[in-house]
């Protein structure tokens, strides 16, 4: 058991290690300055994409989570297999409690869409963060219930029959 413990915080670190690294082809570079998201009505003011109240000169851009969102270029995946129709009322709970609270704080990180399918389900994101989150907080409700793997555009979380200890 503390193999398997050992590995998923070696691939938890490898995951957090390539966010770190990562840079987004979707925030500009070069001069910051104040602006406003004329999509979503998130305001920028040095480099930060806050939800405040936008003054009514500041200059229309579009963030680059709309981007994203317009472009259909998610940042990342979070790929759900395996045994999940019983639990899937309780995944979408998940879901929409993880992103309500990254989005308050950080306007950028957002779930793009869900796609269900027959045997998948697919949550795109507009940052790695939020999918780190998503993972997060399926790992903690599912613990033993899961297998991971991550790539640096996706993470892939499977359903697996627990195993049965033996006394």
């Amino acid at each position: 058991m503390q193999h398997s413990r050992s590995a998923r915080a070696l691939a938890f670190a490898r995951a957090r290690r390539a966010a770190q690294d990562w840079s987004d082809p979707y925030r500009p570079q070069g001069k910051l300055y104040p602006a406003v998201c004329k999509q979503c009505g998130a305001t920028e003011w040095q480099g930060r994409w806050r939800w405040d109240e936008p003054l009514p000169d500041l200059p229309r851009v579009v963030c680059p989570a709309c981007e994203r969102i317009r472009d259909g270029a998610p940042a990342h995946v979070v790929e759900l297999t395996g045994e999940l129709p019983p639990w899937w009322n309780e995944v979408r709970g998940i879901l929409g409690r993880v992103e309500s609270g990254e989005v308050l704080e950080h306007p950028l990180e957002r779930i793009m869409k869900v796609e269900v399918g027959d045997d998948r389900v697919r949550v795109a994101t507009t940052g790695v963060h939020i999918a780190r989150r998503l993972t997060a907080a399926l790992i903690r409700r599912f613990r033993h219930q899961l297998r991971l793997s991550f790539a640096a555009d996706r993470t892939t979380v499977e359903w697996v029959e627990p195993r049965v200890r033996r006394g």
